[in-house]
């Protein structure tokens, strides 16, 4: 293990053996890339683990939290440029956007709150957990409501979609796990895009298959998903009920990490998947959008459900793509970014096959309240980030 502390003007840096599992207060721990060892000696790993900054390595007794990135598409460039285009990414996907009908406040605090319980960037954890050698990743989508939304809301599968397209480009197998009603709109997507990926109905109160589902996966993701409250009941941001018709997929999650396997949850309003992560906070800071006293349980509508990594947006499919922005950025490669002109095509697509507008109810091109154009602009925002952090320096000439 060796340790890097690098210079203020970004171009050198020295090193110190790390000895045995100590942590350490620099907060940066690699594992050498092969192109180093020419200076630092024979390594044993050419894997590079990496903390940047704000990022917090866990115990190295621990389950690993991040995987191995390269550095090789940055040369002499150092990893403080990464970590400035992550924390730009968090901020920028984290924005008030969301629609007149869905509260205002909410996205602000549960950023700081997903702050305060990680010190690493959101989509930097969340990438690094989906970099590295090919695996199975699952991820759980989809929100209808029978009438109300028939084929489910267009924030989830179209974020989903986003993601799995960038994992099936580094290698990895994706499968989607959703409620039979809200099935056909994700296949529809995955046909439309050609993105190779399995969709497998779920049905509600099978425990066994969730566990078994879990035992083949090597990382979980659940995607504006409903997690259960204190008394294991999912309801809805105003405090309705979801248990009568949508399946509850705490034992998945739960039985990841019992089984040291990886989790993430991306999600906008504290009543997802991986909110749990930061229940006590928000149970106190947010208690008036809890609704204890609307739920008829008492429980309140935040999830008690966490992840390894919670990425919090103004909405989740923003969530995916910024983790898919931070992928681009650890593989150097920012063709892999989703696009502002792909974004629009993609929510326009949503509104043909019949998903909702969560913030309107209405089959419309915004997602929770935010206009097509304007959740497509920050889309292109994020790939504008990673472009100008993969750029190397340029001289003006004057």
């Amino acid at each position: 293990k060796i340790a890097f502390r690098t210079a203020l003007n970004c171009q050198s840096c020295r090193c110190s053996l790390v000895e045995g599992d100590k942590a350490l207060s620099n907060r940066v721990i690699l594992y050498i890339h092969a192109e180093f060892e020419g200076n630092l000696g024979n390594v044993v790993s050419n894997n590079l683990l990496i903390d940047i900054h704000t990022w917090k390595i866990a115990s190295p007794t621990s389950r690993p939290r991040f995987r191995s990135i390269s550095l090789e598409h940055y040369g002499k460039r150092t990893m403080l440029d990464l970590g400035i285009a992550l924390a730009n990414i968090d901020r920028l996907q984290s924005l008030e956007l969301q629609g007149a009908a869905l509260p205002y406040g909410v996205k602000a605090r549960l950023f700081e709150a997903a702050q305060s319980v990680n010190d690493d960037s959101m989509v930097g954890g969340a990438a690094q957990l989906l970099s590295g050698p090919p695996r199975v990743i699952g991820i759980v989508t989809g929100a209808h409501v029978p009438e109300k939304m028939p084929l489910g809301e267009n924030d989830g599968p179209l974020g989903s979609v986003v993601l799995a397209q960038a994992l099936r480009k580094i290698g990895h197998k994706v499968n989607f796990y959703t409620d039979d009603a809200a099935a056909m709109p994700i296949e529809s997507l995955l046909d439309w895009l050609e993105i190779e990926a399995s969709v497998v109905r779920l049905e509600r109160g099978d425990e066994d298959a969730q566990i078994d589902i879990a035992n083949t996966l090597d990382v979980a993701v659940a995607v504006e998903r409903l997690g259960g409250n204190p008394n294991g009941i999912l309801y809805g941001a105003t405090g309705v009920s979801r248990s009568d018709f949508r399946c509850n997929v705490d034992t998945l999650f739960n039985h990841m990490s019992k089984l040291g396997k990886s989790s993430i949850g991306i999600a906008d309003g504290g009543n997802e998947i991986g909110c749990g992560k930061i229940y006590e906070i928000i149970s106190q800071n947010l208690s008036e959008l809890n609704f204890c006293d609307r739920t008829p349980c008492g429980g309140g509508v935040f999830s008690i459900v966490p992840t390894d990594v919670l990425v919090i947006a103004t909405t989740s499919n923003l969530g995916c793509a910024g983790v898919v922005a931070a992928l681009a950025l650890l593989q150097g490669d920012a063709g892999l970014c989703h696009s502002a002109k792909d974004e629009l095509r993609l929510i326009e697509r949503g509104v043909e096959i019949g998903l909702t507008d969560g913030g309107t109810g209405k089959v419309i091109a915004a997602v929770d309240g935010v206009d097509a154009t304007d959740h497509a602009a920050l889309v292109g925002l994020m790939q504008s980030i990673v472009r100008r952090a993969l750029t190397g320096p340029e001289e003006r000439g004057f």
